[in-house]
């Protein structure tokens, strides 16, 4: 896959972004033993950290309108030579409020698409996402190591100010939610 200058991405930059080439991830900064599978408690930004050592940016957990993910993914796609993923969006309560939890996206393998139900119209969740598709791994160290990278080049892009057209990169803390969010 292309990187944005250009350059092949190699296997062992994303196994270097996972934050260990051994058969062990771990916190970069603490050195906790790191489980993919919990990904609730991880935070992936260029590499997998725990959710004590580092936070995500703001931006990349704000929620914004579907749209602008439809373009983030088509950026996305396009700067890492992956072949453009469809995206729906269901916004039924019935489906995405769990008994004890929220439902953010799911991605169909199959027909290598992805929905998204209102709370998890955020750049974090389609980093996520995206993983999922051009891995084609569930939650492992491989698809920590795409989604920290996916995150660590669109946290680059919005630092920079070069979000997708139509869309501030950054919003100031004041903003509300998108009304067509939730």
């Amino acid at each position: 896959m292309d990187e944005p200058d250009g350059r092949k991405q190699s296997s062992a930059t994303v196994r270097a972004a996972a934050g260990s080439t051994g058969p062990v991830l771990e916190c970069p900064q603490c050195r906790g033993v790191l489980d993919p599978r919990d990904h609730g408690n991880l935070v992936f930004d260029g590499r997998v950290w725990c959710d004590r050592c580092h936070a995500y940016d703001r931006e990349l957990i704000r929620p914004r309108e579907f749209q602008e993910i439809k373009s983030w993914s088509g950026l996305i796609c396009i700067a890492f030579g992956f072949f453009p993923v469809p995206l729906e969006f269901a916004d039924d309560p019935a489906v995405f409020r769990l008994p004890s939890s929220v439902l953010m996206a799911e991605t169909d393998h199959e027909h290598r698409s992805i929905c998204f139900y209102p709370p998890g119209c955020r750049l974090a969740t389609l980093c996520h996402e995206l993983a999922h598709i051009h891995t084609g791994h569930g939650h492992t160290r491989v698809w920590a190591g795409m989604f920290a990278v996916l995150v660590a080049w669109v946290k680059s892009r919005l630092d920079t100010g070069q979000g997708v057209a139509g869309y501030q990169a950054r919003q100031p803390i004041s903003a509300g939610v998108p009304a067509r969010v939730y």
